[in-house]
């Protein structure tokens, strides 16, 4: 049996209500830094979906240009063969990734086998067309320097229906385009009997 004086009682009691007030402090003290942190987190899901909706749009502007372009280039040399140019956003092991996808009459084409050269010069060209206008700056002057960039295109028709769109898109994104053409696209009569045409 312990005995302890009224005066040991109230010191010993002071002690617990001292510990226990402590003890309510330090409580209420992580319930607030836990409340802060729940709120930084629910504002960093808040930014990371703002951001993410942005990317898509992004996303979606930027293929829209780049296959807005390569699908009118290739439709202008190729007008009774019409094909779409397609770019597609898919996540794969936690990055964003796209396909380029080419169509005709509505079906996917096999790029590989389905096509020849000349429809990959027109559809390359358009590319870097679309690269260069999209990540110029607004105070650039844009240059596109080309070595034959239609040497697979067969057939004079083809060959100048593939330069007038390059002088069309030239002409509708301000470029300056050097290109270094084939010989023998001279001699068929294409417009410019020099060797380097600068658009």
């Amino acid at each position: 049996m312990i005995n302890l004086t009224p005066q040991a009682m109230r010191d010993k009691s002071a002690l617990i209500r001292q510990s226990y007030n402590d003890a309510r402090r330090d409580v209420d003290r992580q319930r607030g830094a836990l409340e802060a942190h729940t709120e930084a987190r629910k504002t960093a899901e808040a930014v990371a979906e703002i951001v993410s909706k942005a990317s898509q749009a992004a996303q979606m502007r930027f293929a829209a240009v780049v296959a807005g372009v390569v699908t009118e280039s290739l439709n202008s040399v190729y007008p009774n063969n019409p094909y779409e140019f397609r770019m597609e956003f898919r996540e794969c092991a936690g990055k964003t990734v796209v396909d380029t996808l080419l169509y005709r009459d509505g079906e996917p084409l096999d790029p590989m086998s389905s096509t020849g050269g000349g429809v990959w010069n027109v559809l390359a060209f358009a590319l870097r067309v679309s690269m260069l206008v999209l990540t110029a700056r607004d105070d650039t002057r844009m240059l596109l320097a080309l070595d034959e960039p239609f040497a697979f295109l067969h057939g004079a028709e083809k060959i100048r229906r593939a330069y007038e769109t390059l002088e069309s898109v030239q002409k509708q994104f301000g470029l300056t385009v050097v290109c270094v053409r084939n010989i023998e696209e001279i001699n068929e009569g294409i417009d410019n009997p020099s060797r380097a045409v600068i658009y």
